[in-house]
């Protein structure tokens, strides 16, 4: 009898080695932590998540289970500046943030922030998708900081419009003397301070209660997010001057990468860069149905702009910037693609 408990001690101890041994087999190689700023929703309300939930999806899949993906949205762990200095130490493995707040390490990303560039969704996204160009120069600037990342896809959040709690706004001149509320870009300052604003950084999680205090009259955003941050109940005069397609860049850090079997690293680069393209047709999908939103809020005025008006004043601007951050080539090649 002793020994029949022996053999079925031992028999177990095996099974039990077998199953562990399974679940090395099966578990990633590879997980990688992904944080983002954005809000999830269900459904999801923000472009940028439908991206996301893409990588989380598909990457497992293409890549036999060896490489996982953990999303952490709504800036749980950080905003996106703070996301973009945690890559650089290894915090989070990969992030998703606008070029403005890519910027401060990787000053020519401001470039993107500069009003007006594209002039049509389809514009953009010959220039960010289907011209691989602009994606390998912003590439080749991003390895020369050496930061320890690398730009692995370019989207769009939407495009980016004003909203203030003062008055309706049908021209620049309207926009005169506004306390302005801009990301922390130096291009940002100068495209806002040219319209005739005053412009001041504050994070986006104090947008809301910045402008129910008025510590700023205005600000601007894409339409889902002021939809989705119901900024239109303490700044309700929505204004459409679609100044600035809002460029979102999806970084990954070298040490994870490195991480990544040889084989399967092709593929995972080739995800990331196909979740931007998913991450921009949901973008002008949700700028349709967010806009619709808008129209229908009772006590929000949503007003369209002849945005020639706006752009006229900025053009030297776009040139200014191009020549200060060295990067004249790329304002040219995308002004080729208008």
């Amino acid at each position: 009898m002793h020994g029949h408990w022996k053999a079925v001690g031992a028999a177990l101890l095996a099974l039990t080695l077998l199953m562990a041994g399974a679940g090395v087999t099966n578990a990633a190689e590879v997980v990688i932590r992904l944080g983002s700023e954005e809000p999830f929703k269900t459904p999801p309300g923000i472009a940028a998540q439908y991206g996301l939930e893409f990588l989380a999806q598909e990457l497992p899949k293409r890549t036999g289970g060896k490489v996982e993906v953990k999303l952490f949205p709504g800036a749980v762990l950080g905003n996106e500046r703070a996301l973009v200095k945690a890559l650089t130490v290894g915090g989070v493995d990969a992030t998703v943030v606008s070029s403005s707040n890519a910027a401060p390490l990787v000053k020519e990303a401001g470039f993107l922030a500069a009003a007006y560039l594209f002039e049509s969704y389809a514009q953009a996204e010959r220039a960010l998708i289907t011209d691989p160009r602009l994606f390998t120069r912003l590439q080749q600037l991003v390895k020369e900081k050496k930061q320890g990342f690398e730009l692995v896809g370019l989207a769009l959040t939407g495009t980016r419009n004003l909203y203030n709690r003062v008055k309706p706004v049908k021209s620049p001149d309207d926009l005169k003397g506004m306390k302005m509320r801009v990301m922390a870009n130096p291009t940002e300052f100068k495209v806002w301070s040219t319209l005739g604003t005053l412009p001041t950084n504050i994070p986006a999680p104090e947008i809301y209660t910045s402008l129910q205090t008025g510590v700023v009259d205005a600000a601007e955003s894409s339409l889902p997010a002021i939809v989705t941050g119901k900024y239109y109940e303490v700044a309700p005069h929505v204004v459409l001057t679609h100044h600035q397609y809002n460029v979102h860049m999806y970084f990954l850090g070298d040490r994870t990468l490195a991480k990544v079997p040889a084989d399967l690293q092709k593929v995972v680069l080739d995800t990331f860069r196909e979740a931007g393209a998913v991450q921009l047709k949901a973008a002008i999908k949700l700028a349709d149905e967010k806009l619709a939103e808008l129209k229908s809020k009772p006590g929000v005025t949503v007003t369209e702009v002849d945005t020639k008006a706006f752009a006229s004043k900025l053009r030297d601007v776009q040139d200014e910037v191009a020549k200060e951050l060295g990067v004249q080539d790329l304002l040219k090649l995308i002004r080729e693609l208008r």
